[in-house]
């Protein structure tokens, strides 16, 4: 079978092994007992987002992906003017930490490392290799709402390292609310860059505001509304499926 020709598949297959090593290394890091994610981003190097930060760029350069996954600059420069709700979302996000003080350099320096790993990780897993599986098979508007349940649906998994699945499953619906303006938003600028950086800025301003989660449920709120207002672009648009797709 050649991978190349189909991207659906094996992306399912990368996403498997992705979510046996972010969540088996996590488990064996915090040795089976409960963990409150906030302890752990903010006081150690989260080891199985590390080797996962690892295993997917072997995966990509091996495959011949970088292009298919977004890893390039945008078609049209003037199509990053998409990104200004998120930017201003992000300074209100950034004015409240100024405001209220940032945590000791050591706290700051965790959060810093462990939030641009789990962005570059989530993104290049999730609008990347699995985006471009999707949209090859089902075209964008699919792809965006398969890639969104996805990365939502595995945000339950945190249950496992904090034993509180309720709140896992309150950051499903954060995360799936994210996954599709992201996702529209990778599809629109064709790359992935910006989206990995909007994604690092928003986890590590989240956790250092987490005293204003109203706040940030309402931000997250009115980005998924403006994602949904870009996604209409591709509700209607065909698939042309490759030849013996």
């Amino acid at each position: 079978m050649n991978a190349l020709r189909k991207p659906w598949p094996t992306s399912l297959v990368i996403f498997t092994i992705w979510v046996i090593v972010v969540v088996g290394v996590g488990l064996l890091q915090v040795g089976g007992q409960p963990t409150q994610l906030e302890e752990l981003v903010k006081n150690h190097i989260a080891f199985g987002v590390l080797v996962a930060v690892i295993f997917l760029p072997g995966v990509i350069t091996y495959l011949k992906w970088w292009d298919q996954v977004g890893w390039k600059g945008p078609d049209n420069l003037r199509d990053l003017r998409l990104l200004l709700p998120p930017a201003l979302s992000l300074l209100i996000l950034l004015l409240i930490v100024l405001s209220t003080g940032l945590p000791p350099t050591r706290v700051l320096m965790f959060v810093i490392i462990n939030t641009l790993m789990v962005g570059i990780s989530e993104e290049l897993m999730f609008r990347g290799i699995l985006f471009h599986g999707a949209s090859s098979s089902f075209g964008t508007w699919r792809a965006v709402w398969i890639t969104a349940i996805l990365f939502g649906s595995v945000h339950t998994l945190n249950g496992l390292i904090t034993g509180d699945f309720r709140a896992s499953e309150v950051q499903a619906l954060f995360a799936g609310m994210f996954g599709v303006w992201t996702a529209v938003l990778r599809a629109r600028l064709d790359t992935i860059i910006p989206v990995i950086i909007i994604h690092w800025l928003w986890d590590c301003l989240a956790f250092l505001t987490d005293s204003h989660g109203g706040l940030v449920f309402f931000l997250a709120l009115v980005l998924f509304v403006y994602g949904l207002w870009l996604l209409r672009k591709y509700r209607h648009v065909k698939v042309d499926l490759p030849r013996g797709a």
